[in-house]
């Protein structure tokens, strides 16, 4: 004869109802919120489209063999790629457009481009400023750096040749000693 046991073997189904209907509930407290910073994170999704324009500029330079500017105009917060002037081959004609092809990049109202920082050409916070593109795809050291209404801060890095970009989620000038290259 088997001992009886008296000790539970496992749950009761309205036991793991009630815990089923507990994560349920709690999921759906936190899902909005969670959606929400991960897709309406205004100031990321502008760095990733401003990452996807670079990278465009310097695929289309080696492409043509022409040298691409991207240029940013602080004061209306659009971003856009210039085939650059002189450099357009024989036969090719301006397609009435500015100058303007491939990708553009109208920036939220949210977020604002605060300046644009190279090795050569300096800090410009004002205007319409150009970054270039050689025909090999390579740029100058470079920062673009955004800010939101929420105060927050992001740095754009452009390294040069090695085609690398890096984003840091603070202001960063480019004689910071915590500059990674």
């Amino acid at each position: 004869m088997r001992p009886v046991s008296s000790a539970p073997r496992g749950f009761t189904l309205i036991e793991l109802l009630v815990v089923m209907v507990i994560i349920g509930i709690a999921t759906a407290f936190v899902m909005p919120r969670l959606g929400s910073t991960l897709f309406s994170d205004q100031l990321k999704a502008t760095s990733r489209h401003l990452i996807g324009l670079v990278s465009e500029a310097s695929q289309e330079a080696v492409r043509k063999q022409s040298v691409i500017l991207l240029r940013i105009d602080m004061e209306h917060n659009r971003v856009w790629l210039v085939e650059a002037a002189g450099e357009r081959k024989a036969g090719e004609e301006n397609d009435g457009n500015d100058g303007r092809h491939g990708q553009r990049l109208s920036v939220p109202g949210s977020v604002r481009i605060v300046d644009v920082s190279s090795l050569y050409g300096g800090k410009r916070s004002r205007g319409i400023t150009d970054i270039s593109f050689s025909k090999m795809g390579y740029v100058d050291k470079t920062f673009i750096h955004l800010h939101d209404n929420d105060g927050r801060s992001m740095t754009i890095m452009l390294s040069p040749f090695i085609g690398t970009i890096r984003v840091a989620d603070s202001y960063v000038g480019l004689s910071d000693e915590k500059t990674p290259f």
